[in-house]
């Protein structure tokens, strides 16, 4: 039975259960996730018809997806698509316009981080906040296009006085990894949670008994089940952006989130701290 009570989870929640589904299996799931294509009144036979499979799989997906079958699964996304705050992502076609372009790029982006704050579990965001606050080291672990989320909460944690590195490659982040304690926190972002040169590392830092926190888009990933405490961040990746379109953003919303979480747990020492490195670069904006 799926575990979300709160419509505006259902869509969010599908998604991060879809990677553990086979490419047939995602392929039907992600047709659920299409825009009026689940009505009230729509059979189970009428969408084995229109995707030419067999009304037991269709079964199987809505179980495989959290739901006590196709019936709830329907019921579900009926209730989420009539909330006021649903508003469904569109694609980006061939022959759109740039002013179609740009208005479908930013609604989405507008849609992500409404679908993100109905879904985003505070708790687990103060927990991490905590985790950080008393680590002895940070290591921010991430690669390809997630590793510029982690340079810029470095950054952001610079401002406040507090120091977290950036290892570059794979090597650095094993290395790194390997002399871990305790007293350490790795926090790992990646929208898959499966990307090999990260998970080797991971593997390592739990080992070497650092508390692991990530950020990704998948329920069923290694990195989740590795994690202390699990950030999830659904996003839709569209086509011509990939995953690191509104993905991306979501991902630095939730930095964002962490960030000033931290920030309001220290308030004097953050202020006092935002004051000398705001004054240490003010002689470079002539």
């Amino acid at each position: 039975m799926l575990k979300v009570v709160n419509s505006n989870q259902v869509i969010p929640n599908i998604r991060m259960m879809m990677p553990s589904l086979t490419k047939t299996e995602q392929s039907i799931a992600e047709n659920f996730l299409q825009p009026h294509f689940l009505q009230k009144s729509t059979s189970i036979n009428e969408v084995a018809g229109r995707l030419s499979v067999s009304p037991a799989l269709i079964v199987k997906v809505s179980k495989k997806l959290g739901f006590s079958g196709f019936k709830q699964l329907k019921e579900s996304l009926y209730a989420q698509s009539e909330t006021q705050s649903y508003a469904p992502s569109e694609r980006l076609l061939p022959d759109d316009s740039a002013e179609k372009i740009v208005s479908k790029v930013l609604q989405n982006s507008i849609n992500a981080l409404t679908e993100i704050l109905n879904f985003v579990d505070v708790g687990m965001v103060d927990a991490a906040a905590e985790a950080l606050l008393k680590a002895r080291n940070i290591e921010l672990f991430a690669v390809g296009g997630s590793s510029i989320i982690c340079e810029d909460f470095q950054h952001k944690l610079l401002r406040i006085g507090i120091k977290s590195s950036v290892p570059k490659d794979r090597h650095l982040m094993l290395m790194s990894a390997s002399i871990m304690t305790d007293q350490d926190v790795v926090l790992v972002v990646s929208h898959s949670g499966q990307t090999v040169d990260l998970m080797d590392a991971v593997r390592q830092a739990k080992q070497s008994g650092a508390t692991v926190i990530s950020i990704t888009n998948n329920y069923h990933a290694e990195l989740s089940s590795l994690s202390d405490i699990p950030l999830y961040a659904p996003a839709s990746p569209e086509p011509v952006l990939g995953k690191n379109g509104t993905a991306r953003l979501v991902k630095l919303a939730m930095i964002d989130s962490l960030y000033a979480t931290m920030a309001s747990k220290m308030p004097s020492l953050a202020e006092e701290s935002l004051s000398k490195t705001i004054r240490a670069v003010e002689r470079l904006h002539r």
